[in-house]
């Protein structure tokens, strides 16, 4: 009976213990999510304000930074020329930038008016990701950035 009555205890614990590890994952993983909503969510906080919880000044999530286009000395006197632009390069949802203006969220489809000749300096900043450049020169009708 004695030992009847052990293996009966032991069937008993080795249940319990799967039950609070099935607990602990599901909390660890509940824990994952809410803290990976919180890092996309974006933050609309005044400069000095303190996050919910009181733990200062917001700081925003670590993330690929756009760095605008240093001002070029030498102006293109090129005729203008209106080109249409898709950029499907990087994942959805990236922003767009030409020659430091934002244009949108990729994939891009659009018009945009340059002068002839003159370089180009395509920037796509994803979420979680490293900036994506390139170069190209304002000239034909088409331009497709992948």
């Amino acid at each position: 009976m004695t030992a009847a009555l052990l293996q009966r205890a032991s069937k008993g614990a080795q249940l319990l213990g799967g039950l609070l590890c099935a607990a602990l994952g599901l909390r660890v993983m509940t824990l994952a999510i809410s803290d990976a909503r919180t890092r996309r969510a974006p933050v609309q906080l005044a400069a000095g304000v303190s996050a919910p919880g009181g733990a200062g000044p917001s700081v925003p999530p670590a993330r690929a930074r756009h760095v605008p286009a240093p001002e070029r000395n030498g102006a293109v006197s090129g005729a203008p020329l209106r080109l249409m632009l898709s950029v499907v390069a990087g994942p959805e949802r990236s922003e767009v930038f030409v020659n430091g203006s934002r244009l949108g969220l990729s994939p891009y489809l659009g018009d945009y008016t340059c002068k002839a000749g003159e370089p180009l300096r395509i920037e796509v900043v994803p979420a979680h990701q490293g900036l994506i450049t390139r170069s190209a020169t304002c000239e034909g009708r088409t331009l497709l950035i992948r």
